[in-house]
């Protein structure tokens, strides 16, 4: 498959989601295809698969380490000031408290974080 195929089928695509996505497509194609690539490769099922094999003494319980890694993405790529706004703008879906969220964050181990970027 060539990139002008990939290109207009993913052009195509867009149209279906949305003006807006289109423009992303249109004017950023390669932006576009890492974003899905790494939304599929760093999926929630993905990554709470792999803290399941790299935690040491960290476990999970109530919040999922997908879950702490959504909210702090959002932090991260300033689409949310703070953990707590991004937090708040999520709880209806976690079902888990600030505290325990925080608790988790400040509790992933040095050694879980540099496997993920390993």
């Amino acid at each position: 498959m060539t990139l002008q195929a990939f290109y207009t089928d993913a052009l195509e695509e867009a149209i279906m989601l949305g003006k807006v996505c289109a423009r992303f497509v249109e004017k950023s194609p390669i932006s576009v295809m890492v974003r899905g690539t790494l939304e599929r490769v760093l999926g929630a099922d993905q990554l709470d698969a792999w803290f399941a094999r790299t935690a040491h003494k960290q476990y999970t319980r109530t919040v999922l380490f997908s879950t702490v890694d959504d909210v702090l993405s959002q932090v991260v790529f300033r689409i949310k000031p703070s953990v707590r706004a991004a937090y708040r703008d999520q709880e209806d879906k976690g079902g888990v408290s600030l505290i325990s969220l925080s608790n988790k964050l400040n509790g992933v181990e040095t050694h879980t974080s540099a496997e993920l970027v390993r």
